[in-house]
């Protein structure tokens, strides 16, 4: 059986969605490291007033000496 124009368009939209999907951002928070944690004691707190960043921050592996806050 002949597949028809419209079920070949069909799945080239369904496979084009489907990387779409994989490649667009998941919408999580991107990091943006602002200073030292040994400077910064409170990292959250300063993010989240004197950052300016109202989902606040943390100090950041692998060494935990950096206040990054979540963008």
């Amino acid at each position: 059986m002949a597949a028809t124009f419209s079920s070949v368009m069909w799945k080239i939209l369904v496979i084009a969605v489907a990387i779409a999907a994989l490649l667009i951002p998941s919408g999580e928070g991107r990091f943006v490291c602002r200073g030292k944690c040994e400077d910064i004691r409170d990292c959250d707190n300063w993010c989240k007033t004197a950052g300016g960043y109202p989902q606040g921050g943390q100090c950041v592996p692998p060494l935990y000496q950096f206040c990054c806050c979540i963008e």
